[in-house]
């Protein structure tokens, strides 16, 4: 009880100096990224655990960074919540400009998935910043570009039926 397995070495604590997933309770599963890892190296690639855990540490710690920037905007304009649009501007803001336009694609897609659910969460709170109330109406078809398709695609998992 309270141990770690043979396999990670020692007590719980030991060398959690060096692992920053171990500081703030990774909120990142390691199954994940290496999920995506075999998704885009060859198949016959095998992945040694040192750089499983590698690239799992570096996520987190990308993951934190951006966090942080977001979290530090919302506290500074005075908000208690970080909002999606926040991770974006962190992005932006530390020079991953390349992150942005496909966030902000994901974003809206998620937001026109839940609103056509009807399970909006947004509720009675403020209306959304303007670049994000130029959508479709419910029951209104909505305009996606094929890139903007292929990248959805890409980040939600295809239906049981397929496409």
């Amino acid at each position: 009880m309270g141990g770690r397995s043979k396999k990670h070495g020692g007590q719980r604590g030991e060398g959690d100096e060096e692992n920053p997933a171990a500081e703030g309770g990774s909120a990142l599963p390691m199954a994940n990224v290496v999920r995506l890892m075999r998704r885009v190296l060859p198949s016959n690639v095998k992945i040694a655990e040192s750089a499983k855990q590698l690239t799992h540490d570096c996520a987190v710690e990308f993951v934190g960074f951006v966090r942080g920037e977001a979290s530090e905007r919302a506290r500074s304009e005075y908000r208690r919540t970080v909002a999606p649009e926040d991770f974006t501007w962190s992005c932006q803001s530390l020079g991953f400009d390349s992150y942005v336009q496909p966030m902000q694609t994901y974003l809206r897609g998620y937001r026109e998935y839940d609103t056509a659910r009807g399970r909006s969460t947004r509720g009675a709170r403020a209306p959304a910043p303007p670049a994000m109330t130029s959508f479709a109406s419910p029951g209104e078809p909505v305009t996606v570009t094929k890139e903007e398709l292929e990248f959805l695609r890409s980040v939600i998992p295809p239906p049981p039926g397929g496409y």
